[in-house]
């Protein structure tokens, strides 16, 4: 699994993002471009208003994530929790597909499908963060992710479009 992720060169990706804060539920959708030699980059597609905007993540994993928009770095721009935002989600979860063991790893039928699923564990200074994704078993091409802090699940993925380069 872990060199699988860790040999690929590139991957393209359309992801819709539900971001669930509690009081308010938010939907995104961006399309994605991880680059092992560079910089990841991102477009937002959806909502409207925010349809456009840019941003790049470099780094090897959230602890070095430096997250731009438009070329500048602003530190009161850094998520408070790395990995848990709609902006860097997706750039957590490959970190830890490359270089993470999960603590579990199962299968599970999703629409007829066997979808491998692996969990990961960790802990930051605020707390508790799971990451769960689901896995074509033949391919290894993300289908879904849930993201959780301190139990809550604060954010869901669904990967579309997904080829790797």
């Amino acid at each position: 699994m872990r060199a699988h992720f860790a040999a690929l060169p590139g991957l393209e990706a359309h992801v819709k993002i539900v971001s669930d804060l509690g009081d308010a539920t938010l939907g995104y959708e961006l399309d994605y471009v991880y680059d092992k030699q560079g910089a990841d980059t991102f477009t937002l597609t959806a909502p409207a208003a925010l349809a456009g905007i840019e941003g790049a993540l470099t780094g090897t994993d959230e602890a070095s994530l430096e997250l731009r928009y438009d070329g500048l770095a602003l530190d009161d721009a850094m998520p408070q929790r790395p990995g848990l935002t709609p902006a860097d989600a997706l750039f957590g979860l490959l970190a830890d597909l490359r270089t993470a063991q999960p603590a579990q790893q199962w299968e599970e039928r999703v629409e007829g499908e066997t979808l491998l699923v692996l969990r990961y564990e960790g802990e930051d200074r605020d707390g508790t963060i799971q990451k769960q994704v689901w896995l074509t078993q033949k391919e290894l091409r993300p289908v879904c992710a849930e993201l959780y802090a301190d139990g809550t699940r604060v954010l869901f993925l669904q990967v579309t479009d997904y080829r790797e380069r």
